[in-house]
């Protein structure tokens, strides 16, 4: 299985993140949540009885090295991260009010630097703990098919898909697995704040996709996690038909070239 035993999820204050905390920890293993707001953990863990959590703004990437670090020592026996803290804006490169630099560099710094950092730090201490460990990174359909609507959101996926799978190149033969989870359209608090204007853009309720309850999802994520292929966590996981068939697409046409310069990602 992909999650072991003490389990950190960065990301873990609404949505994905919080509902994966709720999963695991119901699986009876340790849990360290942690997100920007407080007030979301600590509520958190009053339902959860064990929950550890931690508040703090990964997209600050001056501190990040450190924070991390500080939960590898509170915590030593760590041997799972999945990294799900996203940020989704809407937004027009035409019109230069609608957004900003600030905007942009928090957007890439949260979504694809960050969890850069996180496994530059977190794979020495898997690396000494010298037991089976996995880093999970929550991507999307829309790391394979890039859509005008969320300009920066798509790149920054498809840029840590790459990542991924060039981590799992460089880890493979170690004790680390690396598994990619590529969700489609969720109903979580991601794109509340541009959903009504998403609607309108797509012409009406009628003709925007329906999102997956979020329960359903965390049903089939936590059975795709839980797999094993050939004794090994599974590399990726698409939930849905339309991340599916892109993770499919990618892997066909990709696949071959990979094999050529000899990633085993």
């Amino acid at each position: 299985m992909s999650v072991k035993e003490t389990v950190l999820i960065i990301g873990a204050t609404s949505g994905i993140g919080a509902g994966l905390a709720r999963r695991v920890h119901a699986q009876g293993k340790k849990v360290i949540a942690t997100g920007r707001r407080q007030e979301r953990l600590s509520s958190l863990k009053t339902q959860l009885p064990g929950l550890e959590i931690g508040a703090f703004d990964i997209s600050d990437l001056a501190t990040l090295p450190m924070k991390i670090s500080e939960l590898a020592r509170n915590y030593r026996d760590i041997d799972t991260v999945i990294v799900n803290a996203s940020i989704q804006s809407m937004f027009s490169f035409m019109d230069i009010a609608s957004s900003s630099p600030e905007v942009i560099a928090k957007e890439v710094n949260t979504n694809l630097t960050a969890p850069m950092i996180i496994c530059q730090t977190l794979v020495p201490h898997f690396l000494a703990l010298k037991k089976p460990c996995s880093i999970v990174f929550i991507s999307s359909a829309f790391a394979y098919v890039p859509v005008q609507l969320f300009p920066i959101y798509g790149p920054t996926k498809a840029g840590l898909h790459s990542f991924g799978v060039s981590l799992r190149a460089q880890l493979a033969g170690t004790n680390i697995t690396v598994t990619d989870l590529a969700p489609g359209y969720v109903d979580t608090e991601l794109d509340i704040g541009h959903r009504k204007r998403l609607i309108e853009m797509l012409g009406g309720p009628d003709k925007v996709p329906k999102p997956t309850p979020l329960e359903e999802f965390l049903d089939a994520a936590m059975n795709e996690l839980d797999a094993l292929v050939d004794g090994e966590p599974k590399r990726e996981i698409a939930i849905g038909h339309f991340p599916e068939m892109a993770q499919g697409a990618w892997r066909k046409a990709i696949g071959p070239l990979l094999e050529i310069f000899h990633v085993d990602g």
